[in-house]
């Protein structure tokens, strides 16, 4: 298998994913919420680059049947039903509910995909489904979503943990990134405590009053599903 890096949403390009399998990273906290929502008996979610196109496609449903959901600088965009805490989303709040949202990075990256193969969704969460819905395909793309435009170590450590997982079981070819984010991950042994005590994302979410939601979204193998994008929504495969 090769094995591509994508170091945040800006540095996408149609030429870098086109027609290839892609895997969208966003650890705190889009793709853990995704993963979390759906294990909890969402129905769908659907990315919108902004506010007001969340707006307009939660207008396309029943109010009942639709949670507008979102962030931006961390924090819940008024008005809407949910923010970014992938905690917020208890089967409560969203079993059978259809989820539009917009967040600073992860939904970015989503957007810019459209000519991709195939879209996966990734986090430590649930890096062992994932791993095993691709251990047959020969070429994936890891795309780190980022943090106000720039790399962030805490996807960069999930795509390496991905790394870690596949060669386990199967031979990977690596690109230059792929190879330094995995040789930064053996380091420390995996240890993400040690690995992102440092992570500027990590410590601004602390700062905020999210800690809780960094402890949870660093769990490893704690769902066992794969949410993939299909004709512009993002479901269980």
């Amino acid at each position: 298998m090769k094995i591509d890096i994508i170091p945040y949403a800006s540095a996408i390009r149609p030429g870098l994913v086109k027609n290839r399998n892609t895997v969208v990273i966003d650890v705190l906290r889009a793709s853990s919420v995704m993963v979390t929502a759906l294990a909890n008996g969402a129905q769908a979610f659907i990315p919108a680059k902004t506010a007001n196109e969340a707006r307009q496609k939660a207008a396309e449903f029943p109010a009942d049947k639709v949670l507008l959901c979102g962030e931006r600088k961390t924090k819940i965009i008024r008005g809407f039903h949910l923010g970014n805490s992938p905690l917020d989303y208890t089967p409560e709040k969203v079993a059978g509910k259809t989820l539009v949202l917009t967040t600073s990075n992860g939904t970015r990256a989503l957007n810019r995909l459209q000519n991709a193969k195939k879209v996966l969704i990734g986090s430590f969460l649930n890096m062992d489904a994932l791993v095993h819905h691709l251990i047959d395909e020969e070429e994936v793309v890891l795309v780190c979503s980022g943090t106000n435009y720039n790399f962030s170590m805490d996807d960069g450590m999930c795509a390496a943990l991905f790394i870690d997982e596949m060669r386990r079981k199967r031979p990977v070819t690596l690109s230059d990134m792929a190879i330094t984010l995995h040789k930064a991950y053996e380091k420390d042994d995996g240890n993400l405590d040690l690995l992102l005590k440092d992570c500027y994302h990590r410590n601004l979410l602390i700062r905020n009053g999210f800690g809780d939601d960094v402890t949870y979204c660093f769990q490893k193998n704690r769902l066992d599903l794969v949410p993939v994008m299909k004709a512009g929504k993002i479901v269980k495969a």
